[in-house]
C-alpha cells in the first residue's frame, strides 16, 4: 500500500532522537521477590569517571538496577544473595561477591574486543579507534536480518555513502551499487570486491550471504589507494566465517515464504475500456451507439454480456522464496574449520521466472608451528536463472479485457481478440516451449594462503587466489503464434588468478607504534565468449539445445579478451601515545589495457587522525570519544575493454561482381596515447562517542575530482567511424555522510534497544567535456549536472476549455498536453533561457536525475529475554524516475489498445493529469508525462523472533533454537503509486516468511 506520508519523515526522526535522549536516563527494574537488605555503591571506569546506565544485577535472578548520572546505584537483595553481576557496553562483565558488605565500589575495565572493535582494511586489520580513513562496517549478524539471495541487498540502507538499487526485482536480478557516486562516463563505475583478501572482478552474486562474517566498505582515496587502479570506485571487503577452537557446532538455518506484488496496477476493466474507446473516437463517454463499429461485433456482445478478463490477474502469480543451509564449524589447537552447504530457490511473480542456487563453502586454517600457518578457502556454486520477457506485463496492460483467455478445454487462446489478428495473448509466453531465457552458471573461487613469522615483529604472507566462472545463456521463441522458431546460445568463460606477496612489520616502542606493509602482486584475467543463433529449428521441444537442426544459421561469434595488472605497494601506519595517528601509502600499478609509455602510474595517499578525547584538556564527562580525521589520496581507473589502444578488425561484406565476398576492415580507431583516468579525493571526518560510547557516530565530508576521463568521443562519420576512446573531460563528486548508533535501552530486566541511523548526500556533476565546459546535448551530458539526467519538455498540465485561445496559439486544443515555455532564441539564433511564447524543441530542459538529493536508513533492534524484534527503513529522496507506464506515444493512447485506468481529460472531467485519448494520433509532447518524483520511504524488513531458553533444550542436545517471522518490503510510502519506485517495474515483491535457526 502506497501512502503520501513523506512529510511525516522529519517528525519521525525527531521523535526517535528525542527517545534516544530520554531513554539514556536511569531505568530501574523492580523485583517481585521479598527484599531483605539494601546494597548501595558506585560503578566507575579506571580513571574514576562514573559509568552512567551500567547494569547491576543479582546473579541468578532478574532483580537489578541501572546506575544514575553519578554512577551510583541502590539495590534491594535477598538475604541469601551472594553475587552481583555488573555489565556495561565496552567493558568486561564483572561478578562481585556481596559478603557482609552494604556499600560496594566497582571499577570496570575496558573490553578491548568491544571498545576497540577490529575492522578489516586492505591487507590487514586495525582497531576501529585507530582508523584514519573513511570505512563503514557491518556484521554478518546484522546482514542476516534480511532474507535474500544477495548480500548487497541485505546491506541496502545500512551503509552511509553506499547507494544500492535493485535493477528490476525479478529473481536473481543484479543490483546496481555506487560508492560516493559515478566518477566515469564511459568506464566502469562498479566497486572492487575483495573476498578474504582476494580481489575479484566478477562480483559476489554467487556467494551465500549466510557464510559472511562481516562487510567493510573503503570509501575515500586514503583508504582505497592501496588497491590502486582497482579501488577507483571504492572497495568492498568481504570476510567469511571461519572455525574456532572448541567442540564442533552444527547449525541449520532455513525459511520459507510467499511473495506478492508490492502494488496492484489498476487496469481498465471492460466498461472502462469501452468508455475510453468512445472518447478517443469523439463520442460521449456513455454513447454506446457505435460500440460495434469501434469494438467489433464479438467484443460489443461480450460487453453487453459481462464477459471480460483481468489480464493482470492471469499474468501474475504468488511467488515463493526458500533457503536451507547446513553448517559445521569447530577446531582444535592446530586446525580450525568451517564448512557449509546451502540451497536457495526463488520463484517470481511471473511464470518461467525463477532463480535456484546450490553453494558449498569450506574454510580451513592450520597452525603448522609457532611460526607457520596455512589456510584454504573454497567456494563452489551453481545457479540456474529463468527470466521472463516484458511481454506478459506489457500485453496484459494493452490487451482488450472484453475477451476470454482460455478455450473450453482450458487451453490458452493465442489470438483471443478477433478484432486484432496480429496481437497475441499476454499468456502466450507461458505455453510450454514458447519462450525460454535460461542462464546456467558455475563459479569456483578459492584462496590458498601461507604465513610465516620470521620474528615477533616481521611476518610474510603469500596469497594465491583463483576465480573461475562459466555461464551458458540459452534463448528460444516457439511457433505457437505462427512465427518461425528462433534460438540462440551464448557461452561465457572467465578465469583469473591473483598472487600476492605481503611483508608486514609491527613494532611497539615506548609511546610509539609502527606498522609497515609491503606488497608485490600480479593479477591476470581471461574472458572467452562464443555464441550461435539459428532460425526455423526443426524440433520445437529441443528449443536452443539443437541449433544444428536450424534451417538457417543466422550468426556465429567468438572472442577472447585478456588483461593483466602488476602492482607494488607500501603502507606505513604510525601511532604516537595512542592519540596521534598517521597513515601514508603508495601504490604503483602497471596495466596491460593502456598504451605503451602510459601503462604505469603511481597512486599516493596520506591520512592523519587526532584522538582529541585522550587529551588532558578534554575533560567532558559526557564525551567518551572524539577523533578528527583528514586524508588525501589518488586512485586510477582502467576499467575499459582490452585492446582499445590497438584497434581491431571486423569482417565486412562486398559485392564482387555478381557474387558476395568477404573482407576485413578496421573495427575501431586505435588510440596509442590512452592513459589513466585519475580521481583525487580529500576527506574530512569526525568520529564521536557519548556516554561511554553508548551513543557513537561519524560525520564525513569529501570532495572527489576525476580528470582525464576514459571517454568515448564522437567524431565526424566521414572518418569512417563515429567515435574514439580518449582521455578527455572531468567530473566531480562532493558530499557528506552521517552515521549514528545508540543503545537506547539496556535494563537489568533484559530489555535492550539499539538504533542505527545513516544519512548521506552526494552531488555528482560533469565539470568538463570534449570542448571544455560546453554541454553535449546529443549525448545529454551537461556541465554542472550528473552524468545521467532526464532532458525533455516539462509537463505543465492539460489545456483546459477556458484556455482554448492560448492552446490555439500553440497549435493545440483543450484536452492536450501543456508544456512549460522555458527557452527561446534571440535575433542571432542564440538560446536565451527565457520564455519566447513558442513551444518547440528549444523548450527541453533538465528535469532531474536518478541521483537522489539524499538517502539513508534507520534500523531498530529490540530484545527482551527470548524475544527479538528488528526493523529496517530505507529511503531515497529527490530522485526522478522515467515511468514506462506513462508512455502514451505511438498508438498506446489512441483507443485501439487498452491501458491503465488513467484519470484522463474529458469536457466533463477536466483532469490535469492525462490528456484526452484521440484516435489516429499520439498526444503531442507525450514524453513529458513520463517523469515523476521517485522519492520513497520503504519498510525494508520487519522481523519478530523468539529464542527458546537453552535450559529447556539441554535434554535434546540443542544449544539454541530460534523461530521467526519476517516481512520484506511490506510497505512503501511514495507519491508515485503505480509500482515500486526503486525499480519502476511491477516485478518487485513483498515477501512474508517463517524461519528457523537451530544449533547443536
Amino acid at each position: 500500500m502506497t501512502q503520501n506520508k513523506l512529510c511525516e519523515i522529519p517528525k519521525l526522526l525527531i521523535v526517535i532522537l528525542l527517545t534516544i535522549g530520554v531513554s539514556l536516563h536511569p531505568v530501574q527494574a523492580k523485583s517481585s521477590r521479598a527484599l531483605e537488605k539494601i546494597i548501595t555503591g558506585t560503578v566507575k571506569d579506571v580513571e574514576g569517571l562514573p559509568l552512567i546506565g551500567a547494569s547491576v544485577q543479582v546473579k541468578g535472578s532478574t532483580s537489578g538496577v541501572i546506575t544514575d548520572l553519578d554512577g551510583a546505584f541502590s539495590l534491594s537483595v535477598p538475604d541469601d544473595a551472594t553475587t552481583l553481576v555488573i555489565s556495561y557496553i565496552g567493558f568486561s562483565v564483572q561478578e562481585v561477591e556481596i559478603g557482609n558488605r552494604s556499600m560496594i565500589e566497582i571499577v570496570m575495565t575496558e573490553n578491548a574486543s568491544v571498545l576497540d572493535e577490529v575492522v578489516v582494511v586492505g591487507y590487514g586489520t586495525v582497531k576501529k579507534s585507530d582508523l584514519t580513513g573513511a570505512v563503514s562496517s557491518i556484521s554478518g549478524a546484522d546482514l542476516s536480518e534480511v532474507a535474500t539471495s544477495n548480500v548487497l541487498d541485505q546491506a541496502q540502507g545500512r551503509l552511509a555513502g553506499v547507494d544500492i538499487v535493485q535493477a528490476n526485482g525479478s529473481p536473481g536480478s543484479p543490483l546496481n551499487i555506487r560508492i560516493r557516486g559515478n566518477r566515469s562516463i564511459s568506464a566502469n563505475n562498479n566497486p572492487l570486491f575483495v573476498i578474504d583478501g582476494i580481489p575479484t572482478t566478477q562480483g559476489i552474486d554467487d556467494f551465500n550471504p549466510a557464510d559472511i562474517e562481516s562487510m567493510e566498505v573503503l570509501k575515500d582515496a586514503s583508504a582505497v589507494a592501496i588497491y590502486g587502479s582497482r579501488g577507483a570506485n571504492g572497495v568492498i571487503l568481504i570476510t567469511t566465517k571461519r572455525g574456532k577452537e572448541g567442540k564442533a557446532t552444527i547449525g541449520y538455518n532455513g525459511y520459507y515464504g510467499l511473495k506478492q506484488q508490492i502494488e496492484n496496477l489498476d487496469k481498465m476493466n471492460g466498461r472502462q475500456f469501452a468508455e475510453y474507446v468512445r472518447v478517443a473516437n469523439g463520442l460521449a463517454i456513455d454513447d454506446a451507439s457505435q460500440d460495434v463499429a469501434f469494438l467489433g461485433q464479438q467484443l460489443a456482445e461480450n460487453l453487453q454480456n459481462g464477459i471480460e478478463t483481468d489480464w493482470l490477474d492471469e499474468v501474475y502469480r504468488t511467488g515463493t522464496q526458500q533457503e536451507h543451509q547446513l553448517s559445521a564449524s569447530g577446531g582444535s589447537q592446530n586446525i580450525n574449520y568451517y564448512i557449509s552447504g546451502s540451497y536457495y530457490l526463488e520463484e517470481g511473480l511471473l511464470e518461467k521466472s525463477d532463480f535456484e542456487r546450490f553453494s558449498i563453502r569450506a574454510n580451513l586454517d592450520a597452525t603448522l608451528s609457532p611460526k607457520a600457518k596455512v589456510g584454504l578457502s573454497f567456494t563452489s556454486s551453481t545457479d540456474l536463472r529463468n527470466q521472463m520477457s516484458t511481454a506478459p506485463t506489457t500485453n496484459a496492460i494493452r490487451y482488450s479485457p472484453l475477451v476470454k483467455a482460455f478455450d473450453a478445454e482450458g487451453n490458452i487462446i493465442a489470438f483471443p481478440n478477433p478484432s486484432e489478428g496480429l496481437l497475441t495473448s499476454p499468456l502466450l509466453e507461458y505455453v510450454p516451449n514458447q519462450y525460454i531465457d535460461e542462464t546456467k552458471g558455475l563459479r569456483l573461487f578459492s584462496n590458498l594462503f601461507g604465513e610465516y613469522a620470521f620474528t615477533n615483529n616481521l611476518s610474510y604472507r603469500l596469497n594465491v587466489g583463483a576465480d573461475f566462472s562459466t555461464a551458458r545463456r540459452g534463448r528460444f521463441s516457439g511457433d505457437y503464434d505462427g512465427s518461425a522458431t528462433v534460438g540462440s546460445i551464448g557461452n561465457t568463460d572467465v578465469s583469473s588468478y591473483t598472487i600476492e606477496n605481503i611483508l608486514t612489520f609491527n613494532q611497539e616502542f615506548g609511546d610509539h607504534g609502527l606498522n609497515i606493509v609491503g606488497l608485490f602482486s600480479t593479477q591476470s584475467s581471461s574472458t572467452e565468449l562464443s555464441g550461435l543463433n539459428g532460425r526455423d529449428i526443426a524440433i520445437t521441444r529441443s528449443t536452443f539445445r539443437d541449433l544444428g537442426s536450424s534451417a538457417t544459421i543466422t550468426g556465429i561469434n567468438s572472442s577472447l579478451e585478456e588483461w593483466g595488472l602488476v602492482s607494488y605497494m607500501a603502507r606505513v601506519n604510525y601511532r604516537f601515545k595512542d592519540k596521534y595517528l598517521l597513515t601514508v601509502s603508495g601504490r604503483a600499478d602497471g596495466s596491460s589495457r593502456l598504451a605503451e609509455g602510459n601503462k604505469w602510474a603511481f597512486f599516493p595517499a596520506a591520512s592523519a587522525a587526532w584522538i582529541i578525547s585522550k587529551e588532558s584538556f578534554m575533560n567532558i564527562p559526557v564525551l567518551s570519544f572524539l577523533k578528527f580525521r583528514v586524508g588525501y589520496g589518488e586512485v586510477g581507473n582502467t576499467s575499459i575493454d582490452p585492446y582499445q589502444t590497438l584497434g581491431g578488425l571486423e569482417r565486412t561484406i562486398y559485392a564482387f561482381g555478381e557474387e558476395g565476398a568477404f573482407g576485413f576492415g578496421q573495427s575501431g580507431i586505435a588510440n596509442p596515447d590512452l592513459s589513466w583516468e585519475i580521481s583525487r579525493t580529500t576527506n574530512v571526518g569526525i568520529d564521536f562517542g557519548l556516554w561511554n560510547d553508548r551513543v557513537s557516530g561519524t560525520i564525513e565530508f569529501y570532495d572527489t575530482q576525476t580528470d582525464d576521463l576514459l571517454l568515448t568521443r564522437l567524431i565526424p562519420i566521414t572518418s569512417g567511424f563515429n567515435s574514439v576512446l580518449e582521455n578527455v573531460g572531468a567530473t566531480r563528486n562532493r558530499g557528506w555522510e552521517f552515521t549514528l548508533s545508540a543503545n537506547v535501552l539496556n535494563t537489568a530486566s533484559g530489555l535492550d534497544w539499539d538504533v542505527g541511523v545513516n544519512v548521506f548526500s552526494n552531488k555528482e556533476e560533469i565539470v568538463e567535456l570534449f570542448n571544455g565546459a560546453v554541454d553535449d546535448v546529443g549525448n545529454r551530458w551537461f556541465i554542472g549536472h550528473p552524468i545521467n539526467v532526464f532532458y525533455d519538455h516539462q509537463f505543465a498540465g492539460i489545456w483546459q476549455t477556458s484556455e482554448a485561445a492560448q492552446a490555439m496559439e500553440a497549435g493545440l486544443e483543450p484536452g492536450q498536453i501543456k508544456i512549460a515555455d522555458v527557452n527561446g532564441r534571440d535575433e542571432n539564433g542564440v538560446l536565451t533561457n527565457r520564455p519566447d511564447g513558442v513551444l518547440n524543441a528549444d523548450d527541453r530542459t533538465i528535469l532531474g536525475s536518478t541521483v537522489p538529493d539524499w538517502s539513508g536508513g534507520l534500523s531498530n533492534k529490540i530484545t527482551y529475554k527470548g524475544l527479538d524484534f528488528s526493523m529496517l527503513i530505507y529511503t531515497r529522496q529527490g530522485q526522478m524516475l522515467n515511468s514506462s507506464f506513462h508512455n502514451l506515444g505511438g498508438n498506446n493512447f489512441e483507443g485501439r489498445y487498452a491501458n491503465l485506468n488513467f484519470n484522463y481529460w474529458t469536457p466533463d472531467n477536466p483532469s490535469n493529469e492525462i490528456p484526452q485519448p484521440r484516435a489516429g494520433g499520439a498526444p503531442n509532447f507525450s514524453s513529458a508525462l513520463r517523469y515523476y518524483d521517485g522519492s520513497f520511504v520503504k519498510i525494508k524488513n520487519v522481523t519478530l523472533g523468539y529464542d527458546f531458553a537453552r535450559d529447556l533444550l539441554k535434554l535434546q542436545n540443542i544449544s539454541s533454537l530460534r523461530v521467526y517471522v519476517s516481512a520484506i518490503n511490506p510497505l512503501i510510502f511514495s507519491e508515485y503509486d503505480l509500482v515500486d519506485p526503486e525499480t519502476v517495474t511491477p516485478l518487485s515483491s513483498s515477501t512474508y516468511l517463517v524461519g528457523l535457526n537451530l544449533k547443536f
